[in-house]
């Protein structure tokens, strides 16, 4: 670690190259600017070049001296352990990279996107009725979900799922037999089963903080009922609580504000408000673009991705509808919430960060000139062929999901089935071999 002085246009970081250093400006003015993301900000304290956290991810900034500046440089060995020790530095880079990705959609999704609209709407206007010309874009993704996916979608807000966040809210504060009450209000039979065993943990916790004599029968009950039981979070914060042991962080975090969402159930509609976001855990989720007659699947995401960071940060309403395919395990991020959740954990706090980082290289990547092959490929890479398979994903939305729209389709499906990358299933779906 050392620091330095810099005079006025002296570049420290080149944008596309790796950085050496984490770098904390001290004292006088940078500036830093990007192309592809179309971003730049001139800022007398922060924090630049912090890419260098992840090996082999190049500089999304050029940084620039604009005045005499102070400059702490961290060699990349120690710039994870800084950041750790620094949690508001872990708030203040969440909101910097999510500010690179607002500007970046706006550069590339935009004006394609309202073009597309419009072209659609044109195309469409004399098909569709007044009465779906009247609905909103929440409206029509519930019309698509009920008719054309045959199944009945909860959604986040549902009664039964608010008094779920409700008995959780009160466990937390202490009060047990308020909680106790509400979870046994719950028609969880109704759900899934991994939500079903959800609710008997915290029934049962509940329980034996009240009756400490019946914790091991009802271990017991639990382990045999569902044999899946150890993949749930709150049946290891269970286990933690029953044998008087530490709950470490990422438990924690959890008690505070995880979650778990049962399969088949609206996160959010495209066009709702939105003000939180979550982080998965375990599960997938969905992200699509639906009217009244199609869905357009422009996204699956799983563990360890981050979805409606947007909304944490800018009032804006919802861009996709967002459903669960399996149960979901979650930690919520509300606006509110945010610095006690990073204060507490820093390490989730810098798991946000690079994530949004590695959404950038995506991105990067994905805009770079790239062969027909090498953009296949590397969409099969990054969703693994397990979560492909497990999705059972028909041809059309192959073609959405890997962003090939400059691709004929026939020539796509062509190319998987000629070089055994996929197969057809009876029902239509593809199967990644």
């Amino acid at each position: 670690m050392q620091e330095i002085l810099y005079a006025p246009d002296k570049i420290l970081i080149n944008e596309g190259e790796l950085t050496e250093y984490l770098m904390v400006l001290k004292e006088g003015k940078l500036e830093s600017y990007s192309n592809f993301c179309n971003y730049s900000s001139v800022e007398s304290s922060g924090i630049f070049g912090s890419e260098v956290i992840l090996p082999g991810i190049k500089s999304f900034d050029s940084v620039k001296v604009v005045e005499n500046s102070r400059v702490v440089l961290i060699e990349k060995e120690l710039a994870e352990k800084f950041l750790l020790s620094n949690y508001n530095l872990i708030i203040y880079l969440i909101k910097k990279y999510i500010s690179k990705i607002i500007s970046l959609n706006n550069k590339l999704f935009s004006s394609k996107e309202n073009s597309e609209d419009v072209n659609n709407e044109n195309a469409n206007s004399e098909k569709e009725s007044i009465i779906d010309k009247n609905l909103s874009k929440e409206e029509l993704s519930k019309k698509y979900l009920k008719i054309h996916r045959r199944r009945s979608y909860y959604h986040i807000e549902d009664g039964q799922i608010k008094i779920y966040f409700k008995a959780r809210k009160l466990f937390n504060k202490g009060k047990i037999k308020e909680a106790l009450e509400e979870f046994k209000k719950i028609h969880y039979s109704d759900f899934d089963v991994y939500f079903q065993a959800e609710i008997e943990i915290w029934k049962y916790l509940c329980m034996i903080l009240m009756f400490p004599d019946k914790k091991y029968y009802l271990e017991k009950t639990l382990k045999e009922k569902y044999p899946f039981i150890k993949e749930l979070f709150s049946f290891m914060i269970f286990e933690k609580i029953l044998t008087n042991s530490h709950l470490e962080k990422p438990l924690v975090t959890y008690l505070k504000s995880g979650y778990l969402i049962p399969s088949n159930t609206v996160l959010f509609y495209e066009g709702e408000n939105g003000d939180w976001a979550f982080m998965i855990l375990s599960g997938n989720v969905r992200v699509s673009k639906v009217d009244n007659k199609n869905e357009k699947l422009l996204a699956i995401l799983s563990n360890e991705e981050i979805v409606g960071e947007i909304a944490c940060f800018k009032d804006v309403l919802r861009t996709a509808t967002v459903f669960t395919s399996t149960p979901l395990q979650m930690i919520k991020i509300e606006k509110e919430n945010l610095e006690d959740l990073v204060k507490s954990n820093p390490a989730f706090g810098l798991k946000i960060v690079k994530n949004l980082i590695k959404r950038l290289d995506f991105e990067r990547y994905w805009h770079s000139p790239l062969s027909f092959e090498e953009k296949l490929n590397f969409m099969i890479k990054k969703y693994g062929k397990n979560i492909l398979n497990k999705s059972r994903l028909k041809t059309e939305e192959i073609y959405g999901l890997f962003r090939l729209n400059d691709v004929n389709k026939n020539e796509l499906i062509n190319y998987l089935f000629k070089s055994n990358i996929a197969t057809l299933r009876p029902d239509g779906t593809l199967k990644f071999m």
